[in-house]
């Protein structure tokens, strides 16, 4: 029991790479389980962000990844979302969604393993990890992906794409 609760405890202090599930406390247990491959501080369903963002005057900013066997997708989860700093940086500008492709496809919520390829093919996603930025009403506003320079840069890109909106 020692070996496994000091493994999660090293997994959860290093911080999960986009080839593993993450680990979160299960509600009121004390506990730690494996969850999606879903970030923290993001979701995994479109529709809800879009009208989260709407209601919020906010942006959505949709990533596109293959998790668990591309390389830069995993670079932009490590560089970028697992850094402490991402998510309250942009979360006042910004709805974060995350449409996963991988090849484990048991790291998906049910709804993402149905609705995640049709969106791949609605927005014309050709590589990953590719990330589109879309209003309230799911507009297209602009396109990205990974930048090397890590989570302040990233945040400053996504700042000045808001700005120009």
């Amino acid at each position: 029991m020692r070996t496994i609760v000091a493994f999660a405890v090293a997994f959860v202090c290093i911080g999960a790479t986009s080839d593993t599930p993450h680990v979160v406390e299960a509600p009121g247990s004390g506990k730690l389980v494996f969850d999606t491959s879903t970030p923290a501080g993001f979701t995994d369903n479109l529709d809800e962000a879009l009208a989260k963002a709407k209601q919020e005057g906010k942006l959505v900013y949709a990533c596109f990844s293959g998790s668990d066997w591309c390389g830069g997708c995993r670079k932009l989860e490590r560089e970028v979302f697992a850094q402490p700093e991402f998510v309250p940086a942009v979360e006042k500008d910004y709805v974060l969604v995350y449409i996963d492709s991988p090849g484990n496809k048991g790291v998906l919520s049910e709804r993402a393993k149905t609705e995640n390829p049709k969106l791949v093919k609605k927005y014309g996603i050709k590589g990953f990890p590719t990330a589109i930025v879309l209003d309230g009403d799911g507009k297209k506003v602009a396109e990205t992906g990974y930048r090397k320079g890590g989570a302040a840069q990233y945040v400053a890109h996504l700042l000045e794409i808001k700005k120009k909106q």
